[in-house]
């Protein structure tokens, strides 16, 4: 089966692309990664919007995990180590998979480049673009997405902050169709990560990208035998949020969690292996 993935460069969306590159060898044809933080809007307007949204504390600690994840993906080169998660180029590069960088996933040349790679399914993992229907027409069995939550709870923007924040006590990743609407095409397999008292939102995320990548596995293996239509979410459960608030984040420090310490991100993204 030949595979596309949609994907933007953290930490735990790399999680996952290296689970993909290092099972499904010779399968994945090409990575489209978004090169916005926020669509449609340039870095420096996104980095002040952030700010503003976040706070500079927890927004500065995830800025300053984004900037120490090329600096783990640039120790691990220099030691001559396999890349690790803090690098989409650097995995990309040591599996020999071509990497297109956009900011705007519905441009004619990355649907070009796309069609160039022939798709049999699309992958989205943290995509932070919603994928349009000249995508969608793209692969002959379809686009699935890996969504670290409990669909339908806890749609939309990263999802293992509110669940902290909001005290659930188990939240954990869903692969589905995607559609046109954000996080709402039928459930094809869902896994459960509990929540971790006193710990931090980098370590949640990780472990749920880890139970979504398997999930992702096993669904690609389910697609060989033919499409699988899934179970439709069930709305009345429903629940969406945006980028973490002034409110969200109180909520997230008193109920005992965190972002991540320094340490924390480095001990993530300046290791060649998730079982070093």
């Amino acid at each position: 089966m030949k595979i596309v993935i949609l994907t933007f460069d953290l930490p735990e969306a790399n999680v996952v692309t290296r689970a993909l590159l290092h099972e499904l060898p010779g399968e994945v044809t090409g990575i489209v990664a978004s090169t916005a933080m926020i669509a449609g809007k340039t870095d420096r307007v996104a980095i002040v919007r952030l700010g503003k949204a976040m706070g500079w504390r927890y927004g500065g600690s995830w800025l300053v995990h984004r900037w120490l994840a090329g600096l783990g993906a640039l120790s691990l080169r220099l030691r001559r180590k396999p890349a690790g998660v803090g690098s989409l180029k650097a995995l990309a590069r040591e599996a020999g998979i071509p990497v297109f960088a956009t900011r705007d996933a519905g441009s004619v040349e990355c649907l070009e480049r796309v069609r160039s790679w022939a798709p049999d399914l699309i992958v989205s993992n943290y995509f932070n673009q919603v994928i349009r229907r000249p995508m969608l027409a793209i692969p002959r069995v379809g686009t699935i997405n890996m969504h670290p939550a409990l669909l339908p709870r806890n749609r939309g923007l990263m999802p293992c902050f509110w669940a902290m924040a909001n005290g659930d006590p188990t939240t954990g990743a869903t692969v589905h169709w995607v559609d046109e609407s954000l996080d709402t095409g039928n459930i094809i397999l869902q896994g459960s990560v509990p929540v971790h008292e006193g710990e931090s939102v980098i370590s949640l995320s990780e472990r749920c990208s880890e139970c979504g990548a398997g999930l992702l596995l096993e669904c690609i293996s389910k697609l060989r035998g033919g499409r699988v239509p899934g179970e439709p979410q069930d709305e009345t459960k429903r629940s969406y949020y945006s980028w973490p608030s002034p409110g969200g984040i109180r909520r997230l420090y008193r109920r005992g969690h965190r972002y991540g310490s320094v340490a924390e991100m480095w001990r993530q993204v300046g290791r060649a292996r998730m079982q070093d």
